[in-house]
């Protein structure tokens, strides 16, 4: 007798009890298939029509969780099962529907494209004036206010994108060459330390959390810390990383992101140093105000420019992979500048403490 799933509500509950089950074939049954497609399709409703935040942080754990599961190796959870044809509805499904969203709330930007040559320009024009950039409020109160807890907490909120960061380069490189894939293969190159094994950003990373007590699986294990922003921004990188029609989507966040990056994470250091932590704790946040100056410069010109002029019909998706890394950007921005200046990250602390 098989021993079928049970769907106890939410998706996210749903998917990494499938995950999991061994055979799985054997242990779905049309009603639990049922039960998932109506979930999804219920809560992307409530999400993107009628903005349940609750909503959108059980379709982004459980897009997370699938998406976590294709990169792991077979041999570490929670890499069972990942490619179920049940999995790759749900992603598709959520990925259609979100972008669709981001879509309809951008049409306007979107209605009204910069030329190719004009692209650049523009494009800078629109980081340097976000919101989300180090003119954020978010950024004056790390580098003079914080507490020795809230640095954390920013830090350990942004683990689920920061973690996966050399994957994510890694898996845009099939298909693309020539000037595009060697700026791809140098971005890629510094993420893996020049060759030094000590150096690559993601040991940094984990350097930094040892040294700052996280647990070095926590994008996993402490899944459910993690707040809907900082989910919703990794998942964007990772669904068009996954999604190989969206590549073009993602080329353009991460030039957002590589224009961006310097002036915040000098905040941060700056916020980090005066609360006491020393410079050899935080070499992956140092590394970064270095190396991302040139991959600013370099993602423009070895990448977007030559993808641009091979195939100017992109430019839609480019602009948009902009203004969704932006906009969720400024999600984060306002979320954990609010949680700060309540007091709400303090409090946790005291008790955790207590």
């Amino acid at each position: 007798m098989r021993a079928e799933l049970t769907f106890k509500g939410g998706l996210f509950s749903g998917v990494r009890d499938a995950l999991a089950a061994p055979q799985l074939d054997e242990a779905i049954s049309p009603w639990f298939e049922h039960a998932v497609d109506e979930t999804l399709r219920d809560e992307m409703t409530s999400a993107f029509d009628h903005g349940s935040r609750d909503a959108e942080l059980d379709l982004q754990r459980a897009a997370y969780l699938i998406i976590c599961s294709r990169l792991a190796v077979p041999w570490q959870p929670p890499a069972s099962n990942a490619h179920h044809p049940l999995f790759t509805r749900i992603l598709y499904r959520f990925e259609c529907g979100w972008r669709k969203h981001a879509i309809k709330r951008h049409r306007d930007v979107l209605s009204k494209l910069p030329s190719i040559d004009e692209f650049p320009d523009w494009m800078v024009r629109v980081v340097q004036s976000h919101a989300s950039n180090v003119g954020h409020p978010l950024f004056s109160f790390l580098k003079h206010k914080a507490a020795y807890a809230q640095l954390r907490e920013f830090l350990y909120q942004e683990t689920p994108f920061d973690i996966l960061f050399g994957d994510i380069l890694a898996l845009m490189l099939p298909g693309i060459y020539d000037a595009p894939k060697r700026e791809l293969l140098s971005n890629f190159w510094d993420e893996m330390g020049r060759g030094n094994l000590a150096l690559m950003h993601r040991n940094l990373r984990l350097d930094m959390m040892a040294a700052l007590d996280m647990l070095p699986d926590s994008h996993i294990a402490e899944l459910e810390n993690f707040c809907v922003q900082e989910l919703a921004l990794a998942n964007h990188y990772l669904l068009t990383a996954v999604h190989r029609n969206r590549l073009a989507e993602l080329i353009g966040a991460l030039l957002a992101t590589e224009t961006m990056v310097p002036g915040r994470l000098q905040c941060q250091i700056d916020g980090w140093r005066r609360v006491g932590l020393a410079d050899e704790s935080m070499t992956y946040l140092l590394e970064h105000t270095v190396v991302d100056i040139g991959h600013a410069d370099g993602w423009m010109n070895g990448v977007v420019k030559p993808v641009l002029a091979a195939t100017p019909q992109v430019l839609p998706d480019i602009v948009l992979g902009v203004l969704r890394r932006l906009e969720l950007a400024g999600d984060i921005c306002d979320v954990m500048h609010s949680s700060f200046s309540a007091g709400e990250v303090e409090e946790r602390a005291a008790l955790a403490l207590n």
